[in-house]
Order: structure tokens, then sequence, then C-alpha cells
């Protein structure tokens, strides 16, 4: 009998519910007065925050009325305004925490959503509806989205086989942005554009590689500019003999565009001239140096090596960690160890001391023949207890090794097949290109990429691992060592080693 009165209480709000979609989808129901919304598509680039207004014709007050803003079905509303006060048992999950109401004009009829830190997904139409006991209306609304991506980064190199050529890479657009190669001079220079998706944040990544057919351009500039913004973002090198140096110009917008040329032909002029003034200096000075030169250290990621350090107080009990703490292995048995709310109290996880908010940051980690492992970075914020949801969605971004196959923990996964087994993972994070990408440190080559990211707190270096196998996790010296100096791969001995 309980059960049965349980369901009658049910059943008029079942019938509420289905009588107002009926009359959304039907004539039924249609008021003396209109809603309208803004005749042109609303623009919003993505982070900042956007209103969706709509209003009443004639400009009658609007107090006492449902006011609905929903995507495709009213039932999945974006936000509701009823009686006065916010309604959120319909929200959709995606607006959950990010939508503000704005009545302060609603007696004359005029109401606004805004949404919060907008994103791609936000792309596309909305309705709104103003219902007042069975009248209603509603009007249509389109919000277009832009990426306006990071700054670009020109690198180049320098083969006898295909001459040179000049990679242009940014993060961070929507829509396909436009790419421009010129030289100083101002002509096109040629070049193949590609662009890829961020599977978490639905933004365009660009890769354009220009190959100038004469050396004499004097240098290249690659500019990016999105078809729904104005300006542009713009990096500059100077062409020398054998590579460009870089000028590190970001202009936002083409002020002093005509005057550029100009300029960076005297910037040439005045290097070439200091180059020839000290050039017997440098070259005695480049011997010595390239004598003392360890194997590696000419290596670009290398400047922005950092030296990380285990933290123990985040360590499952599952973990054991050596006392230099560049190393971990994984137990049979959980220690004995004290609770803390920095600590993976669950999932065999550990992260490294260092936190970063800014710069660029490169580490490695030898893997060696370990059958099981997760490396990457997360969000300070990461939740620790219980399992670690592991995916960009909860802060985490990462390569797992599981079962002999390696994939990158994106959303959705991303299978990975290395031309060569992983025995030491290379990871540049760079905070402000919103990037965090993996190599093969034994061979340079780029494993995967994380692009288009925007971090909303600090980040550490993340470790998991998985599976009982004895063999340790360690964290690589700064400096590249010869093998006469580490000796067998894998770091130092730890407790219980066999």
């Amino acid at each position: 009998m309980a059960r049965a009165h349980h369901g009658d209480a049910t059943l008029p709000s079942i019938l509420v519910n289905f009588i107002f979609l009926q009359l959304l989808t039907s004539g039924y129901g249609k008021s003396d007065f209109r809603v309208l919304g803004p005749p042109d598509p609303l623009l919003a680039t993505v982070g900042q925050d956007k209103e969706l207004p709509c209003k009443l014709s004639p400009n009658i007050s609007a107090e006492g009325m449902e006011l609905r803003w929903y995507r495709d079905k009213p039932s999945s509303a974006v936000h509701v305004y009823k009686n006065g006060k916010d309604v959120y048992d319909e929200q959709m999950t995606e607006y959950k925490g990010r939508t503000t109401f704005n009545g302060n004009r609603v007696a004359r009829g005029e109401a606004a959503v805004k949404i919060h830190n907008v994103t791609m997904f936000d792309n596309g139409t909305y309705h709104c509806v103003f219902k007042e006991h069975t009248s209603y209306d509603q009007a249509t609304l389109w919000l277009k989205v832009a990426g306006r991506g990071s700054s670009p980064r020109i690198r180049v190199t320098n083969t006898q086989d295909k001459g040179i050529q000049a990679e242009c890479t940014s993060a961070g657009w929507y829509p396909e942005p436009k790419v421009e190669w010129l030289d100083l001079k101002g002509r096109p220079v040629p070049a193949e554009t590609h662009f890829s998706v961020s599977t978490s944040t639905g933004l365009l990544a660009v890769l354009s590689i220009a190959t100038p057919q004469d050396r004499a351009v004097g240098g290249l500039t690659c500019s990016i500019s999105n078809p729904l913004l104005p300006g542009k973002v713009t990096e500059t090198y100077l062409l020398g003999e054998y590579l460009f140096t870089p000028l590190s110009r970001r202009l936002l917008s083409t002020e002093i565009g005509p005057a550029l040329p100009l300029i960076l032909t005297a910037l040439g002029l005045v290097s070439a001239a200091i180059a020839c003034a000290f050039g017997k200096c440098h070259t005695e000075e480049q011997k010595t140096s390239e004598e003392e030169e360890e194997p590696g250290a000419g290596d670009e990621d290398e400047l922005f090596h950092v030296s990380l350090s285990l933290d123990p107080e985040t360590a499952s009990p599952k973990l054991m960690v050596s006392e230099d703490q560049k190393s971990v292995k994984r137990l049979l048995f959980d220690l004995d160890v004290s609770p803390n709310s920095r600590r993976f109290d669950q999932d065999p996880c550990i992260l490294a001391q260092e936190r970063f908010e800014a710069g660029r940051h490169y580490w490695e980690v030898e893997v060696g023949n370990r059958r099981a492992w997760i490396l990457g970075v997360c969000l300070e914020s990461l939740v620790r207890e219980g399992r670690i949801p592991k995916s960009p969605q909860h802060g985490l971004w990462a390569l797992e090794f599981y079962k002999e196959k390696l994939q990158a923990l994106s959303y959705p996964r991303t299978c990975l097949s290395p031309a060569e087994p992983l025995r030491r993972v290379g990871i540049l994070l760079d905070f402000e290109a919103g990037e965090i990408s993996f190599r093969n440190s034994t061979n340079g080559s780029l494993i995967y990429v994380f692009s288009g990211l925007s971090f909303s707190g600090p980040l550490q270096p993340f470790f998991c691992l998985w599976t009982h196998d004895p063999r340790p996790l360690t964290i690589c010296s700064v400096v590249r060592e010869t093998k006469e100096d580490t000796g067998v791969s894998g770091g130092p001995d730890l407790p219980g080693d066999s």
C-alpha cells in the first residue's frame, strides 16, 4: 500500500511536466505577447562570460512568469527562473554552477542568463521561453564561440636533403584560423598547414610547416588570425647562416606592420657586425664548451629541465619512496602510515613535491621494463580519496602502460603505438601554451600531446604504479649521465629489492 501511495503522489508532478512540454511543442496556449531575442548571433570567446538576453513585446512585466533557457529540449534546461527564484532541478549537468540569472529589468519584460567561463561546447543554438499560466512564447538565440590561440612558436631545422624547414605551432583556436607565412620583404612563403582537435576542449591546434626556397629571405614571420576576432598573433625569426635567431615578438595588432621589415633588417645588420667583431673569441669559447659538453646537453628541453623530488606525504600506503626521494616502488603489503588529506588512500599513486603555476618545465622518468605505470601531470586539487577518476575532465593528463598496451588517458582514450618500447619518458609542461607533451627520451620521438588546455590551478607531476611489480619508477637526473655514471638503469636500490 505504501508503494502505491508514493506512486500516486508523484503522478500530479509528472502530469504537470507532460502538459508543459506539450504546450511548448504545440500551438495551444499562444499568448498575446511575443518573446524577442537578439537578431544577430552573439559572439563569445573561450574563457569569458556571456549573457543570453530575451525580452517581451510589448514591454509588459515578466514578474510572476516562468522563464526558461534551454538547448534542445525544454526539459534539459540551461537555467530556470520561477516564482521569483532560480530553480536548479532540471538544469543540465554541463551548466551547474556556471549560470547566473539577471533579472534587474524583469519588471520591464527583460531578462538574461549569463554563462560563466564559456567553452567550445557552449557553441550553438539556445531558446528562451516566457510562460504565464497556460500562455507562452519563445525566441531562438545563436551563440558563436571563438577561441584565440596561444602565441605561435617557430622551430627551425636545417637538413642537407630538405634544406631549411620552419614549424609554427599554436593551440586553442576555433574556428579554423588563417595561417600566413611571410619573409621580411612581405612576400608569401609556401607552407603546409595541419589542424588537430583536442578531445578535452574541442579547440584546434595548429602545425604549419614552411619551406623557404631562397635562403636570402633574411627571416620568416608566422601570423595566425581568427576569422571571427580582430587582430592576429605573430612571431618573427631572423635567418642566420644556419638557423634562425628568435625575436620573440608577439603582436596582437598590425599597427607597426609596415615598419617591421626595416626594424628587423637593422637588427640583422647590427647582429652581423657584433658577430664579426667577436667571431674569433666566440670560436675559441665554442671549441672549449664543445669539449666540456656532455652528451645530450644541447637538447632544447634541457633548458627547462627540473629536478623533481617525490613527496612521501602524498604516497599511497602501497608504495615505498627511496631515501633520496627520486625513486618509488610497489609493495606487496600496505605500510602502516599516518593518514592525511594529501595522501592517496586507495590507488597506488604519488605526486612530486614541485608545483607549477607558470612557465615551461621538463623532466624524465625511467620506467625500464616495468609492466604497468601511469605518468603525467595533475591539478594540485586532484581528489586523493578512493578510486581516482583518470581523465582531463577531472584534472589529470597522463599516459598509461598496462597489459603491454600504451594509451593516452584522454577522453575518449587514445591508443598509441610508439616505434620503440618506452624505457625512459620525457614530459614537457608548457603552462602558458596549455600543452603537456610526452616523448621517448631514448630517441627523442614525440609520443602524444595534450593541447588547448586551460588550467584552473597549480599543477604537480603524477605517478602511479599498477601491478605488484618490484621494479621502481625513477626520476632521472637534471644532467644526462653517461653509461659509466649510471651503470644499470632503474634507479637506486630500495629496501626489499631482490
